[in-house]
């Protein structure tokens, strides 16, 4: 193949769990040009990685959409692998020309694609849920392209790694560096409550002198807002200066711990091989239980869950009943592992 597109994920944790699928495809044919489409903060996530050629912002009204992908015709692209399940996407994909367009069957879409596959069942004939990488390398197969058994994979540029580098430096921290990221954008179902991080961060900081590293992200100003009025100390902001996810990516790979929800934050720093005490509530834990991920997933199971709702619509029990002692009873099994 000479040229091969794919259409990323549009959530920034599903793009990270795309990566092996990349990799391996750009291994299997090494001469191939390879672009993305995604949207923006998807493709400046993803800048860097060295099997990427170039990569197209998607712009957020259909038409511009479709006159994306009208203009990719100029690259006459081989193969194009949807990874969104979306009806648009293979839509789009089949605009562009690419002679082979490989996703899954769904959404009524199947007509667009020229390699298409049913997700997998299980014994009840139900779709059986898997951890995402799986779900993507599938595409692969269709083609009889190898997996690299290689885990998820993303780049820091040499300036901002060292421009976050200097700001650490500069504030001479204390004790390990431990990420504190009580966001999630998926909804508010996903999220612990910002006291209860503040209350671990308190503990941490009395019993070691560290100063915690706050995570948020676009429009989380108030739960900026909330943690510093429940956190009376010193804490670390590194998008003081606006949200990048360039940034984002050198913060986290500078930890030596995050502890945060079922987020974006959380692939990143699996692909970082950054320890993970990551706060599970809603979602299905079989669709990120990764292989290559350190730390520790606190879940408690009810019988309400998991709901895969946005917004909780009982007494958001999955989270409630995770505990500030229970976070750091994690963070000392881990500390004596280390």
């Amino acid at each position: 193949m000479k040229s091969i597109l794919f259409f990323a994920p549009n959530w920034i944790g599903d793009a990270v769990m795309a990566t092996p699928l990349l990799r391996s495809i750009k291994k299997f044919y090494p001469s191939a040009s390879v672009h993305i489409v995604a949207k923006k903060a998807v493709c400046e996530l993803l800048d860097g990685l060295k099997y990427i050629n170039d990569s197209f912002s998607l712009p957020s009204h259909p038409l511009q959409q479709l006159k994306l992908a009208y203009e990719l015709r100029k690259y006459k692209y081989s193969s194009a692998f949807v990874l969104p399940h979306s009806f648009r996407s293979a839509l789009l994909a089949f605009i562009t020309g690419a002679s082979l367009r490989i996703g899954y069957d769904c959404n009524s879409r199947g007509f667009l694609l020229s390699h298409r596959i049913a997700f997998p069942q299980d014994g009840s004939g139900n779709r059986k849920i898997q951890y995402m990488v799986y779900e993507y390398l599938r595409l692969a197969e269709l083609l009889n392209i190898p997996f690299d058994n290689k885990g998820l994979e993303l780049a820091v540029s040499e300036e901002e790694q060292s421009l976050w580098i200097k700001e650490l430096e500069k504030e001479q921290l204390g004790g390990f560096r431990v990420g504190i990221a009580p966001g999630a954008s998926f909804g508010s179902s996903k999220r612990w409550g910002v006291q209860r991080f503040a209350t671990v961060a308190e503990v941490l900081t009395q019993k070691y002198g560290l100063t915690p590293i706050l995570i948020t992200g676009p429009g989380e100003e108030e739960i900026k807002n909330d943690f510093s009025k429940y956190y009376k100390k010193k804490f670390i902001d590194p998008f003081i200066n606006g949200h990048h996810l360039s940034r984002l990516k050198a913060v986290i790979k500078n930890l030596d711990l995050l502890i945060c929800n079922d987020s974006g934050p959380r692939h990143i720093a699996i692909a970082f091989d950054i320890p993970v005490i990551c706060l599970m509530g809603p979602t299905k834990p079989e669709y990120t239980e990764s292989p290559w991920e350190r730390g520790e997933v606190l879940r408690v199971p009810v019988d309400c869950g998991p709901c895969q709702l946005p917004e909780c619509p009982t007494d958001h029990r999955c989270m409630t009943l995770i505990t500030p002692e229970m976070v750091l009873n994690a963070i000392e099994t881990w500390l004596n592992k280390r």
